[in-house]
């Protein structure tokens, strides 16, 4: 059974995976993710204040960065549904 739909959470993920490789842009971010302004908006302003993302400023332009506390939290992420989710083990 597969959606086409993304959760919150596989949005953040998302989200902080891109800014984890380089400083991403608004634009870029919403190009990558296919979502709505409002929608990256939204997400930005959420890891913003959970303070897992970083907005740097270069002159006009505003970039996003994961910052150390958002790459552990991708991690913790990565590692729950990797241990409860993973679709190659045998089920108990």
């Amino acid at each position: 059974m597969s959606s086409s739909r993304r959760s919150k959470f596989e949005i953040w993920a998302e989200v902080l995976e891109f800014c984890l490789r380089a400083k991403r842009t608004q634009t870029w971010l919403l190009r990558k993710t296919r979502l709505k302004t409002s929608a990256i908006k939204e997400t930005l302003e959420f890891l913003l204040s959970r303070n897992l993302i970083e907005q740097l400023n270069d002159g006009d332009m505003k970039e996003y960065q994961t910052t150390k506390r958002g790459e552990k939290v991708l991690k913790r992420f990565y590692t729950l549904i990797n241990d409860y989710f993973d679709l190659n083990q045998d089920r108990k």
